[in-house]
């Protein structure tokens, strides 16, 4: 009894190595399996492993099947180097195990990872594997332990074989859809998911990963039937039911997003999101008043995007003094959100046609936060549609000084240069920097196909142009290809390019212009032979 009461008062001071001791000497004594464990954390915690080793050498003589003995023994070997031993006590564990082999596996796992090094890792769960040949949970270890160590075909492997000892097993089959989608096979991770689906309909863990899947593929019809199927099973899942809200919001499906929220807000959970975008549903619908209610209601992460919204709302409703409080208590609340506040402020102002307040408020903003780049950039954006070029540029030009790698602020420059001026070979100089930066960005080969068009270059621009196109739907980008196509002659394909645009963006005010410009000359000539235009309704 004095031994293990004066190992409890060493432990409570922190005198780890004296405390193994006298827990040591009490088990010795008394032959308790328990005192013995203690022995071994207190000398492990005491980094002395061989004090360690003595202590679980007593615990393994007093309890032969107890699996924790086992497993920090297996700890103990790796830490030793010995790996046969290592082996040994990591197969105890898995026959010890009885009915949760899983967990033991799982375990097993845990400290095989303690080994220093990969080939190490894999080498003992390699041996693991061949001890039990048959077990699925040892392959699925094996593809586990292979992953993290970046061998991803190994893990495949394993992972497949586990898959074959046991085909409805979820967890190789969620393992291995996760591993090809990590290793930008997405093509064969959704011909492979699809197929679990299919063979397991009702099985909730492989729906929600494929309709997670679709969602990423933005295909938002395909994914709402998958998820609805979901909750056709588990009514009040709040995952799911969010999931249907924000794909039904997508979808412009007003009605069916605000049911499935408004029962997500019902179930209690995630209760902020709900108010949230069923703020922005009601927003959609043209129900200010309900917006602003739920708005409200958030708090939490999403709170200052909820009063941004009515602070959007009561400025679009004609209170701009009202949605300028909003906007200023918001910035005494959440100093770190000033800057983007403060943007917001100018937007607002911008966009309500107080073009003096909105440059007022950059103004402001950029003397508590001098040369702060996001400033100056919106700054600097809304002075070109201001016509303030003097002041586009030099914004523009204080963002490149101090960061001479700022892709955005060399493209903007560029092409308010060759947009706005005729400092064309200029402007290709900035956009040629862009462009070196962020190759494949659309709004940079957007830039790089209209300088080029500026300079006479039209193929080049052109090709651009093209490239800009394909990687991102927009009206302007539309706008500048058919300018190249036209001024090529080739009028039918401009027309073609203009419509199609108008179709996806039919309020696009640049691309209207243009379509303006070109509309008394629109003709078809004899090489552009069949394709006629039908007029498009601004």
């Amino acid at each position: 009894m004095f031994a293990v009461l004066a190992a409890e008062v060493a432990a409570q001071r922190g005198e780890l190595a004296l405390a193994h001791r006298y827990y040591l000497e009490a088990a010795t004594l008394t032959r308790n399996p328990r005192l013995a464990e203690l022995a071994v954390r207190s000398a492990i915690s005491a980094d002395a492993d061989a004090a360690a080793w003595r202590a679980a050498r007593l615990w393994l003589t007093l309890a032969p099947e107890a699996v924790s003995a086992h497993q920090v023994a297996a700890f103990l070997s790796i830490r030793a180097g010995d790996m046969g031993a290592a082996l040994n006590h990591l197969r105890r564990i898995i026959e010890l195990a009885g009915d949760t082999v899983a967990d033991a596996y799982a375990q097993v796992v845990s400290i095989v990872a303690r080994a220093p090094d990969v080939e190490t890792r894999l080498a003992l769960m390699r041996s693991l594997v061949d001890v039990f040949p048959e077990s699925a949970e040892a392959r699925q270890s094996l593809a586990m332990v292979a992953a993290s160590a970046g061998r991803f075909e190994l893990a495949d492997a394993a992972a497949r074989r586990a898959l074959a000892l046991r085909p409805d097993w979820n967890k190789p089959r969620l393992f291995l859809v996760r591993l090809l989608l990590s290793g930008d096979r997405r093509e064969e991770a959704r011909t492979l998911l699809e197929g679990f689906v299919a063979n397991s309909p009702d099985d909730a863990a492989l729906r929600m990963l494929y309709g997670q899947l679709l969602v990423d593929d933005q295909e938002y019809g395909t994914a709402r039937e998958v998820f609805a199927r979901l909750l056709a099973n588990q009514p009040k899942q709040p995952d799911v039911l969010f999931a249907l809200g924000i794909l039904s919001l997508q979808l412009d499906d007003l009605d069916s997003a605000r049911g499935y929220l408004e029962r997500l807000y019902g179930t209690g959970q995630r209760r902020d999101e709900a108010a949230f975008y069923l703020g922005q549903t009601e927003e959609r619908a043209g129900r200010d008043p309900q917006a602003v209610v739920w708005y409200a209601r958030v708090g939490d992460a999403n709170e200052t995007d909820a009063q941004v919204r009515i602070a959007l709302i009561e400025a679009r409703g004609g209170d701009l003094e009202r949605a300028r409080e909003i906007l200023q208590r918001l910035r005494d609340r959440t100093p770190e959100d000033a800057i983007a506040l403060y943007m917001v402020e100018a937007e607002i102002l911008a966009e309500v046609d107080r073009p003096e307040q909105a440059m007022a408020v950059y103004a402001a903003a950029l003397e508590v936060y001098p040369d702060e780049p996001n400033l100056l950039y919106a700054r600097a954006l809304y002075a070109v549609e201001r016509d303030r070029l003097d002041l586009a540029e030099r914004d523009l030009r204080r963002i490149i000084a101090a960061d001479p790698e700022h892709a955005d602020a060399l493209n903007a420059l560029g092409y308010t240069l060759a947009d706005r001026t005729e400092r064309y070979r200029e402007a290709r100089d900035y956009i040629g920097r862009a462009y070196a930066l962020k190759p494949d960005e659309p709004a940079i080969l957007d830039s790089m196909g209209w300088v080029h068009y500026r300079l006479g270059d039209y193929d080049t621009a052109l090709d651009y142009l093209e490239r800009a196109l394909a990687a991102l739907d927009d009206g302007e980008i539309a706008a500048h290809l058919g300018e190249v196509l036209w001024v090529l002659g080739r009028h039918a394909e401009a027309w073609a390019v203009w419509e199609a645009a108008l179709e996806t963006h039919p309020g696009h005010a640049y691309l209207m212009d243009v379509i303006e410009r070109h509309r008394s000359s629109r003709t078809v000539s004899d090489d552009d032979n069949q394709l006629q235009p039908r007029e498009s309704q601004p």
